[in-house]
């Protein structure tokens, strides 16, 4: 599998914030505050930090409107609101503006050619990976296997991966694979922002549910997302509480609770410093800080900075 290595970048707003938080990663406490320990890999990767960037743009030089929430985190919508950019426009009101970004998570292949035809400027913005997903599913369904998308059912991402289609499946759980019914062969992917250990593990079910089945799975966890994982495994040998910055719900930010459940640590997910406040903390705690994929700088900085001063 791909690994995802940060490139270098100038001084932007995020390599400062990055910096700063190194600076004190591995710091010992004060006599009364906590052990802070930062993750080496969190937030956004480079590709959702352009295609952010690329939707303000448009926002600032033309009438823009995105086709649903273009990623889910309050801190994106805030900042695509400055920039003129309005979002969860549906099709009709689609002609009171110049461009139509699609969301980050995409939308089904069958909604996108149909808005194409009717004439609609479209600026597809999905994300890489989510395309991939995509294009490999459509391939799997035209070998003749019973596409399946291991996801969230009520995912903006999951859903467009699986194209709306009613003969694909989204398995969530393995509710899901226990209610599946019996096909020759099974074309598999999953949803970009999952965790991985429950991908494979979901797979792992769907064999052996249908052991004479022929089960093809070709992993898109993006990965971005399993630096993430692997970034704050490495620190909860050492720690006993989890922040993350994120959106609470969104599918990054659970997938990183999981990864700290499995080792028996709190994990809890903050959208901005208040969310600190209703939580307690013991004197030299060792608390491990990490964010979500959608967190911006903004966000990742003002609760590391609160974070700190407890």
């Amino acid at each position: 599998m791909q690994r995802f290595h940060p490139a270098s970048r100038p001084k932007t707003l995020q390599h400062k914030v990055i910096t700063a938080l190194s600076d004190q990663r591995f710091m010992p406490p004060s006599s009364r505050g906590i052990a802070l320990r930062i993750a080496s890999s969190f937030g956004m990767d480079e590709d959702a930090r352009a295609a952010v960037e690329r939707v303000c743009r448009l926002g600032i030089t033309r009438k823009t409107a995105v086709a649903g929430r273009f990623m889910p985190d309050a801190g994106v919508s805030a900042r695509l609101a400055e920039a003129g950019v309005v979002e969860n426009v549906e099709e009709p009101d689609f002609f009171k503006y110049r461009a139509v970004v699609i969301p980050y998570c995409g939308v089904s292949v069958r909604q996108r050619r149909a808005w194409e035809e009717a004439g609609h400027t479209l600026e597809d913005l999905t994300a890489p990976q989510v395309r991939r997903a995509q294009v490999t599913l459509g391939l799997l369904k035209m070998e003749g296997a019973q596409p399946l998308v291991i996801g969230r059912h009520d995912d903006a991402e999951s859903l467009a991966i699986s194209g709306g289609h009613p003969v694909t499946r989204i398995l969530q759980d393995t509710t899901d694979t226990a209610r599946l019914l019996f096909a020759p062969a099974y074309g598999v992917v999953c949803q970009t922002t999952l965790s991985p250990r429950r991908v494979s593990w979901l797979v792992q079910q769907l064999r052996l549910r249908w052991r004479d089945a022929r089960v093809t799975f070709l992993d898109t966890v993006s990965p971005a997302m399993v630096a993430r994982e692997e970034a704050l495994e490495r620190l909860l040998v050492d720690c006993n509480k989890v922040i993350i910055a994120g959106e609470p719900g969104e599918a990054s930010c659970e997938a990183l609770v999981e990864a700290a459940l499995r080792r028996g640590v709190a994990a809890t997910v903050v959208a901005d410093p208040e969310g600190l406040e209703a939580l307690s903390f013991q004197p030299n705690e060792k608390v491990a800080f990490t964010a979500g994929a959608f967190a911006t700088d903004e966000k990742i900085r003002a609760v590391a900075e609160a974070l700190a001063r407890r």
